[in-house]
């Protein structure tokens, strides 16, 4: 069935993503402004309001870590200044060793300041339920 046009009517075909369904708005023909309608509520389980970090425990795990890391690296280093050019575990190894802890003892200072910013922000706080 074809549509039936009025005698002198010319068609527009529009510009490229221009949206003819929301009225005109004060601005002149083409620029449309759209409605704000109310839409459904998506969420269907409560996890995207309720799935946070435990802030606390990951501080706790962080503290311990870095403190182990640290003595790890201090004895790495000091296996490496009283080891030898020999057959392997050799002074390198050791160096190697003391370089991957002090690497983690980076990582989990950098842990701990991301929680304090958070903790500050008031995000560790947990939703009261009702």
């Amino acid at each position: 069935m074809a549509v039936q046009r009025r005698p002198g009517a010319r068609h527009s075909p529009g510009r490229a993503g221009e949206r003819h369904d929301f009225p005109q708005g004060p601005s002149g023909p083409g620029r449309t402004t759209p409605e704000l309608r109310p839409q459904d509520e998506v969420r269907q389980g409560d996890e995207p309001v309720t799935a946070r970090s435990d802030l606390e425990l990951r501080r706790l795990l962080s503290r311990v870590f870095l403190g182990l890391f640290v003595c790890g690296t201090a004895a790495f280093a000091v296996l490496a200044a009283f080891s030898g050019d020999g057959p392997a575990p050799n002074r390198s190894t050791f160096e190697v060793f003391a370089a991957v802890c002090a690497a983690f003892a980076g990582i989990a200072v950098i842990d701990l300041t991301v929680i304090r910013r958070r903790l500050a922000a008031g995000q560790g706080r947990r939703p009261e339920r009702r």
